[in-house]
């Protein structure tokens, strides 16, 4: 009789340690918000390479490349010290792809801005998942 208790114990035990509270699209919001405190964080260290890190290879935001993304983040970086991203919400149109809806504020001695992303400029508002992580994937139109 102890073993068979023994065994039940065991048993839920294990369907416990197996059950997740958590389904796909709340695990990538935590990430996709994760992103936006990382994007944040480098910005304000001036880490750009760190923010580039987080840029997909093939990323195209209204004919811009990575290239034109690394000079609008250095031309921010020079005119304001601190950056925060607000998330207000974030459309998922796949399991690959998602659309942050954010307020990014930024801040200097001199001048606080705010943007509404996406629809400011949106440069860090597309991503796409690829090999287990969200990337800045730009919105892939040439316009």
């Amino acid at each position: 009789m102890r073993y068979f208790y023994l065994a039940l114990l065991i048993l839920l035990l294990v369907l416990t340690a197996s059950c997740t509270d958590e389904n796909e699209e709340a695990i990538s919001q935590r990430e996709i918000r994760d992103l936006m405190y990382d994007l944040a964080s480098d910005f304000n260290l001036g880490n750009v390479y760190g923010m580039l890190d987080k840029v997909h290879n093939d990323y195209l935001h209204k004919g811009q490349i990575t290239w034109h993304l690394n000079q609008e983040i250095l031309d921010r970086r020079a005119r304001f010290q601190l950056l925060e991203i607000e998330v207000i919400y974030i459309e998922f149109q796949s399991d690959r792809y998602a659309v942050v809806h954010s307020r990014d504020h930024y801040k200097s001695s001199i001048e606080n801005v705010t943007f509404g992303e996406p629809e400011a400029s949106g440069i860090f508002s597309y991503l796409k998942r690829e090999k287990g992580q969200w990337l800045i994937y730009g919105n892939q139109l040439w316009y």
